[in-house]
């Protein structure tokens, strides 16, 4: 199948396009220009694997948790192919994304994205179960909730610093990482023909991105609210 995939979940974009025949990557750690260099990203991959939009069959992006920025502009651009050519959309979570590779490990999975200083986006998965949904965390709660006595793989973009602050704060707990901690892509291209063939449905027009915590901007107009409030008492 002809296939488009943006991991757009953190500041490091990555972009596949693959055909029956190629498989082409592309990553860049873009910052604060993702709306900048995303386009390019599509354009150049696109061409590489000899695709044009009209080619694809289906597209799948990180749906969330992740950045306000990031999970919106990718979205966005696959909905802009989507109304263009009715290609069908696949969001996947962004921590059950990180885990997939690791679905059959014996080992509780936990990947990590990083939301603040020791804070991460986080969700527990044993053997490609998750187990409760996607949360926000100190570091200290997430401890609480794993048994010191059970092996952890924590995977995805934060799970180098999350591994050496726990060594740091509790170095009887075992948990590791595994690295490369790469990225997504594949993951969203095998999960998304996985739903296909269950024949589960892409995204309506409607969907938008997951979001486990509410933006700076709804953080400051939510004080505002709340401070107006106070004054008028």
């Amino acid at each position: 199948m002809n296939a488009l995939a943006i991991d757009c979940a953190v500041s490091k974009l990555t972009v596949s396009a693959k055909s029956d025949r190629t498989f082409v990557k592309y990553s860049i750690d873009a910052g604060l220009k993702q709306s900048e260099k995303l386009l390019p990203a599509i354009d150049y991959v696109m061409e590489q694997a000899g695709l044009t939009p009209a080619d694809l069959d289906y597209t799948a992006v990180t749906l969330g948790p992740g950045t306000f920025t990031g999970l919106r502009l990718g979205l966005s651009a696959l909905k802009a192919l989507n109304l263009s050519n009715g290609t069908p959309v696949y969001g996947i979570p962004s921590l059950k994304a990180y885990a997939w590779p690791y679905r059959t490990a014996i080992e509780t999975v936990l990947p990590l994205l990083e939301a603040k200083e020791d804070e991460f986006f986080c969700s527990f998965f044993i053997r490609g179960q998750q187990l409760g949904q996607e949360e926000d965390l100190k570091i200290e709660d997430i401890l609480k909730r794993m048994d010191p006595e059970t092996s952890v793989l924590a995977c995805g973009p934060g799970a180098k610093s999350f591994t050496e602050r726990t060594l740091e704060l509790t170095p009887l707990y075992s948990v590791h990482a595994f690295t490369p901690e790469g990225d997504c892509t594949e993951s969203l291209l095998e999960i998304a023909e996985d739903m296909i063939q269950k024949k589960e449905p892409p995204l309506e027009d409607y969907d938008g991105p997951l979001y486990v915590r509410k933006s700076e901007a709804e953080l400051v107009l939510e004080a505002k609210k709340n401070s107006s409030q106070a004054a008028g008492q």
